[in-house]
């Protein structure tokens, strides 16, 4: 018994450590826009990465539960769930006219851009200039940056695989725990992921409910932080014409990224004969943080006028420019689900409708 216990964990979370390969590879962010300013980067940003955030905040409240009956006493399941939340359409898009940047879209090109979770072949550049006084009135506007903004991965939806372990404890509880340890993958980065949550019969507790064998109501709730890093490279761009760090190393460039979700919801679920359904109501909250850590290049023009570079395109260099949040707090949470237990072994798939919508599915093998 013990054997297959074993085997069957080993499959599981080779399953799950094996499909966080995927969203390390989509998450190669262009980050030039950086050397247009700080305060525009931010901005912008701020605008491309907001689907993303929504998506994994979604996602890491999602999965915690395929039944609202807890396991008796020394029970226990291991579980491989993937959760992936979907943006609407309104999210794959931002209008970069209603951000106040200091840099110009160029004239004749649609403000529109694409959100992380869009994508489109033509997207507007912004150009940042400096208008200098070269003496006796001469006024020239000279150019120390021009950006394409990025384009996003085309995909509105971002799976997030993790694997679960629950334990039954007296009184009709269950205590579940999450936990991946940071991994790597070549050179994109890494991701690591933990979550603590539980689960207590309220059913137990009311006598016309409890002699019903087919129902159980539950409390839950849980906790998930998940924490990630992507190496990204951005040099001064070829505009450039004084550089006062030749051959500065640049491999310090790091996004990284902490994402918090917490949700607390009230379950019920039938059983019967191999399959089982589930509801829930609650609320969940996220929180996401993102930071763009290491030295990068910020362009400008050299105005003082007693330099003999007075008027060229330098640069000077910005460490740990950029910290985002982006929080969603309390937002209505509802779910729908159904379990088949064949043996030791448990499939689920489940509808969760928050902030954004979010599926999952599962394999499991559960013991009593």
């Amino acid at each position: 018994m013990m054997k297959r216990i074993a085997t069957g964990i080993r499959v599981i979370l080779t399953l799950t450590l094996g499909g966080l390969s995927v969203p390390l590879m989509s998450q190669q962010l262009a980050m030039e826009i950086i050397n247009g300013g700080v305060d525009d980067a931010e901005l912008i940003l701020q605008e491309y990465l907001k689907p993303f955030a929504n998506i994994l905040g979604s996602d890491l409240n999602a999965g915690w539960y395929n039944t609202a009956r807890p396991h008796e006493l020394g029970g226990l399941d291991v579980t491989a769930t993937v959760s992936w939340a979907k943006s609407p359409v309104s999210a794959l898009t931002y209008d970069l006219g209603t951000l106040n940047l200091n840099g110009t879209v160029d004239g004749g090109q649609s403000t529109i851009a694409p959100t992380i979770a869009g994508s489109q072949d033509v997207r507007p550049s912004i150009a940042y200039t400096e208008t200098v006084d070269l003496g006796s009135g001469n006024l020239q506007e000279i150019e120390y940056s021009h950006i394409t903004v990025p384009d996003g991965a085309g995909v509105d939806f971002f799976p997030l695989p993790m694997a679960q372990l629950t334990v039954g404890v007296p009184f009709g509880t269950d205590i579940s725990a999450r936990f991946i340890p940071s991994i790597g993958y070549k050179d994109y980065g890494e991701i690591g992921l933990w979550g603590v949550g539980g689960k207590h019969s309220v059913s137990q507790w009311l006598p016309f409910i409890n002699k019903l064998e087919f129902l159980d109501i539950s409390l839950q709730g849980g906790y998930t932080k998940v924490s990630s890093s992507v190496h990204v490279t951005v040099e001064p761009q070829s505009i450039v014409e004084v550089d006062n760090y030749p051959g500065f190393d640049w491999d310090d460039q790091f996004v990284t990224q902490k994402v918090e979700g917490w949700t607390v919801n009230l379950i019920a679920s039938q059983t019967l004969p191999v399959i089982s359904f589930y509801e829930g109501i609650g609320y969940a909250s996220s929180r996401v943080e993102l930071l763009m850590e290491g030295h990068y290049p910020i362009q400008m023009v050299i105005l003082d006028d007693t330099s003999p570079d007075f008027g060229k395109v330098t640069y000077e260099i910005t460490e740990n420019p950029i910290e985002l949040k982006y929080k969603n707090f309390n937002n209505l949470r509802l779910n729908v689900g159904a379990r088949i237990k064949l043996g030791v072994l448990t499939l689920h798939y489940d509808f969760t409708y928050t902030l954004y919508a979010t599926q999952s599915v599962g394999l499991g093998i559960s013991f009593r």
